[in-house]
């Protein structure tokens, strides 16, 4: 296909940013093999093996004897008894743990069932998902995987996934900094003109957006650009950020900030157009827009691609949102890392179409864009952090924050303009805080979660290490020193056999800290806040407090958000509720 002038775009195949150094952990075991047919179906079964991507039944589960719509494909077992045993292997896929099924039903099931996909260069079926899994992975140079070559995992990619076996985090209690530093180094050297992609335009993303952000601070103290400035980036041609940024604020000056999407879309359109000059605020001729609208969609670029460019960009932790999520600014908690990545990657580089060249130097790890583990939180950090708890906490009813936290735990999607750029873990710990807050005012609390310099979450808190204890919210009222622990995992195995031992472990560090520092509080206890609480919750529970002396409160989400609308203190969340009262023998 010939390179041609387009929009900028981003693949939206791993919205979820917690699925790449998935992706990545099961790629590691083949690292170094040629993808031929082989291998490429041993790898997808792998993935599919330990549940990073979950197939639906119509597809994993539906034996096909031949298909030739897409591609032509015929099943490896013509038999009888194929159709029950692809039944039988789905299910038992289905209802097992990640990775427990055997690799050769997996593979059995990936030779007779299809799933209706084919891209260029790969076969047609479960292998063309490699590419589609690993494709824009390639572009950000984690990874390189292409059909007939070996596979290779840059250093930045392994950086990625310095915790992860098998897919999953090693220890549930880990930091994230090697994951935020891996993406912060791959946006920031990331250019839309690399050898993956048929576009013509040569820009450096994330250096054009953070430039442009500061020439408008800079010449007209606008602080960050609206959500809806992102369509003049997505069709500009190139890194020129003065003329961009005086483009947006002509606009702003002409039409203010309620535009409509269509004005928007019009105006945007015009930067495409290479007949018309960027420096004049016009819109599109309708010729060139009934044109190129099927190229240029209007959805993909009022509201898809924006929505996806503030996602990818959070990851980097260099970007705050503001003015209730209508506005992306500099997160000025990290100016040395935003400086040194306009000083160093604002250029254009020119690599053609040699991927090899390009996965050397997007794979590359720049150190002087490591978040530490080891780096203590300012006071301003802190502040701006109980300062958003304590705004939301007055601006939102419980209505709200209830259904915000149910949303966390069930992985809905939100539409709030803020709360749909944070992810599930980090939101539902945000949104306790503000639901502690909310009922007892007086109360100071200390989340523990990385955020911007709003206070808004990037991720959550880290697991203990050196002199931190690793707790999610810190709470505290008189002399109790009060921790809560939310976590959005429904299984039971891991709420008993993970959430309570590193609660437990949080509430004798805790205890003990504090008396080692000569601290005013005697009285330490935790809030552990879950969705569909088992009863062995509340069996391992009450051996905690026999053995360890420790106290643990199991709190339903719903139950902890409707108690929590009339309580006076902190302590009267001190009780054992029905559901998790411990089991015992009948009485004869």
């Amino acid at each position: 296909m010939a390179k041609r002038r387009k929009p900028i775009s981003f693949d939206t195949t791993l919205r979820n940013p917690s699925r790449i150094p998935q992706f990545i952990s099961i790629l590691s075991k083949f690292e170094g093999k040629v993808i031929d047919d082989k291998t490429a179906l041993e790898l997808e079964g792998e993935i599919i093996r330990w549940k990073i991507f979950e197939p639906t039944k119509n597809t994993l589960g539906k034996y096909m004897r031949s298909y030739s719509n897409k591609f032509l494909f015929s099943a490896e077992d013509q038999s009888s008894e194929a159709n029950k045993k692809v039944e039988t292997y789905y299910k038992e896929w289905l209802k097992g743990n990640p990775g427990e099924i055997k690799t050769n039903k997996i593979i059995y099931l990936l030779k007779n069932t299809i799933t209706a996909h084919k891209d260029t260069g790969w076969k047609g079926g479960w292998e063309s998902r490699i590419h589609t899994q690993f494709n824009f992975l390639n572009e950000l140079g984690f990874v390189r995987v292409e059909k007939g070559e070996k596979i290779k995992i840059s250093p930045n990619g392994k950086l990625m996934i310095t915790d992860y076996k098998n897919g999953y985090p090693k220890k549930y209690s880990y930091d994230e900094s090697f994951e935020q530093s891996a993406f912060l180094n791959a946006f920031a050297k990331y250019q839309i003109n690399n050898p993956y992609r048929k576009n013509t335009i040569k820009v450096n993303f994330f250096p054009l957006v953070l430039n442009t952000i500061k020439y408008l601070d800079k010449e007209y103290k606008r602080p960050g650009i609206s959500k809806q400035d992102l369509p003049f980036i997505i069709t500009w041609g190139n890194n020129d950020y003065k003329t961009l940024g005086e483009y947006i604020y002509s606009f702003r000056k002409k039409f203010g900030y309620n535009t409509s999407n269509e004005i928007i879309y019009d105006y945007a359109m015009n930067l495409m157009d290479n007949t018309t000059s960027n420096n004049v605020i016009a819109a599109a001729s309708s010729k060139f827009v009934t044109s190129k609208k099927k190229d240029y969609k209007y959805e993909k670029i009022t509201i898809e691609t924006p929505d996806e460019i503030i996602r990818k960009l959070r990851l980097t932790m260099l970007i705050s949102l503001r003015g209730a999520g209508r506005f992306i600014d500099i997160n000025k908690n990290e100016q040395k890392k935003i400086d040194h990545v306009l000083n160093k990657y604002s250029s254009n580089i020119n690599f053609g179409d040699d991927k090899d060249n390009y996965f050397d130097y997007m794979g590359a790890v720049d150190k002087k864009l490591f978040f530490s583990q080891l780096l203590v939180e300012t006071q301003e950090a802190k502040d701006a952090k109980e300062k958003a708890i304590e705004r939301w906490s007055t601006e939102n009813d419980w209505s709200f924050l209830k259904n915000e936290m149910l949303n966390s735990v069930e992985k809905r999607p939100t539409s709030h303009l803020i709360l749909k750029y944070v992810k599930e873990t980090a939101r539902l710990e945000f949104l306790s805080a503000i639901v502690i807050k909310k009922a007892l005012p007086n109360l100071r609390i200390i989340a523990n979660y990385k955020a911007d310099d709003q206070g808004i979450p990037f991720n959550t808190a880290s697991g203990g290490r050196n002199s931190q204890i690793g707790a999610d919210i810190d709470v505290f009222e008189g002399n109790i020193h009060a921790i809560i622990e939310p976590t959005i995992s429904k299984a039971r195995s891991f709420q008993v056999e993970h959430e309570l031992p590193s609660i437990r472990n949080h509430v004798l560090a805790t205890a003990h800290k504090d008396i080692e520092d000569k601290l005013r509080f005697n009285e330490w206890f935790s809030l552990f806040l879950a969705s569909n609480i088992s009863r062995d919750v509340g069996d391992q529970v009450a051996l905690i407090r026999q053995t360890n002396n420790v106290d643990i409160f199991p709190w339903d989400i719903r139950d902890f958000v409707d108690f929590s609308q009339s309580i006076a203190s902190i302590r009267d969340y001190k009780i054992i509720r029905d559901y998790v009262k411990p089991q015992t023998m009948p009485k004869i």
